[in-house]
């Protein structure tokens, strides 16, 4: 590695270009809902269902609920194949449920950070590497599933070599779509609970993902956050296209008891949940051409632990979280609310429990989309996250650029008002997906 001399006047020019550059200490390897794989097997563009990727668009948003089916694709069958690839072998793979391609994808990361408040305030050691897999089955059954491959974390003090994170399945579940020809749809395996109106990896940023639903009560006490991926059984189905419904159980080891949990979300104007698009009057415009918003409330109640006597849970916590939140876009503009509150009846796992904990964390989002040539959003958030240790406010401007469908450079800056510091650091990512 070449040497570089820091004289008074670079080292401004220094410290700039480490702004520029992304993060390496908050960066967590994380899910994708919709991968590339989906558009080899529909042949279709990554922008039929993303903004900019990660984030869905109201059309990938129905294509997920729908159990990574086409939502009005069910009259194609099977003479829908393609022609080149032979119609006898596609009717074959068609009766026997298997896909046509392997639907494998890959997502790559490469991100360092600059951190005003560090004594090594530049980190450029993170990237990771992680496998997707998904698909459906004669749109009678879906499957998800993301491995880590590799993750490089942040330099460990005397060591040149990083930490590497062990490989893991982070989700791994099978859908059964309709079951028993029924409007009910059933998720089994391992996934992140249907609460938020979010999937942790249906953002333009993915860290931080937003306190409401990421947030624990800290150091020595309950680690449960909304959003991590868990044992499960849910069934979920459309009330009408516009009322979407989620329910399900939580299955935790050395427990005796089950968690559980509840969603309900309810779409005004915009594409309605199963992927109809609204009817438009050319000759009289109304809002509603343009407008959608979506709301959203979810309940989750269950218990963790953290000591375990032969393989039993000790000192249990019982805990609750309930929020609410919306989604609004209109044309090019983007924005989202979150809000949770929390009671945790023994936080720190104590054999004695004190006193309950009372909670809450709230975000907000603002999105503008400046489109084709540009393919460009800028956002801005605030969000407020309490817990044990006290209150922490956050103030991130970012923008995100996909030169490519399938390729995302990001830059961000995150302001962090906690109880113990502030802390101001410049994130930097390029993340692509094949």
């Amino acid at each position: 590695m070449r040497e570089v001399f820091v004289t008074k006047k670079n080292r401004l020019v220094l410290e700039l270009l480490s702004l520029a550059l992304a993060c390496a200490p908050l960066v967590i390897p994380t899910t994708a809902s919709a991968i590339p794989a989906f558009s080899r097997q529909h042949k279709t563009e990554c922008s039929t269902c993303h903004t900019i990727y990660p984030e869905l668009n109201e059309f990938g948003d129905a294509f997920l609920k729908n159990g990574y089916v086409y939502p009005r694709a069910h009259a194609a069958g099977k003479t829908a194949k393609v022609e080149r690839q032979g119609q006898e072998r596609t009717e074959g793979l068609w009766l026997s449920g298997l896909p046509e391609q392997l639907p494998i994808s890959f997502t790559a990361t490469m991100d360092a950070a600059y951190n005003n408040d560090a004594a090594d305030s530049l980190d450029l050691s993170t990237r990771s590497l992680r496998l997707h897999a998904g698909g459906a089955f004669r749109e009678k059954a879906g499957f998800f599933a993301t491995y880590n491959l590799y993750a490089q974390g942040a330099q460990s003090g005397t060591s040149q070599t990083p930490g590497n994170v062990q490989p893991n399945i982070n989700e791994l579940f099978f859908v059964l779509r309709q079951a028993l020809d029924t409007p009910v749809t059933l998720r089994v395996g391992r996934f992140e609970p249907k609460t938020s109106l979010w999937k942790k990896s249906n953002r333009v940023i993915l860290v931080p993902s937003y306190a409401s639903t990421t947030y624990n009560l800290g150091a020595g006490s309950s680690q449960f956050s909304l959003d991590t991926p868990q044992d499960a059984l849910e069934a979920n189905g459309f009330l009408t296209k516009r009322v979407y419904v989620a329910a399900g159980v939580v299955d935790r080891n050395g427990q005796d008891n089950k968690d559980g949990y509840g969603h309900i979300s309810v779409k005004i104007g915009g594409t309605d949940f199963m992927g109809n698009e609204p009817e438009v009057d050319l000759e009289h415009d109304s809002v509603w051409d343009f407008l959608s918003l979506t709301l959203g409330g979810f309940g989750y109640a269950g218990r963790d632990a953290n000591i375990t006597l032969s393989g039993v849970a000790q000192n249990p916590n019982d805990f609750y979280r309930a929020g609410g939140e919306f989604d609004l876009l209109y044309k090019r503009f983007h924005l989202k609310g979150s809000g949770v509150f929390g009671r945790d009846k023994n936080p720190a796992f104590s054999a004695t429990p004190v006193v309950e904990l009372l909670t809450h964390a709230y975000a907000f989002e603002g999105e503008y989309m400046f489109g084709v040539p540009v393919n460009m959003i800028a956002l801005l958030r605030y969000e407020y996250q309490e817990n044990a240790q006290g209150g922490t406010r956050r103030y991130i401007p970012a923008i995100s650029y996909t030169p490519i469908q399938n390729t995302k450079l990001s830059l961000e800056y995150i302001y962090t008002d906690g109880p113990a510091a502030i802390d101001r650091i410049t994130l930097g990512s390029l993340a692509f997906s094949f």
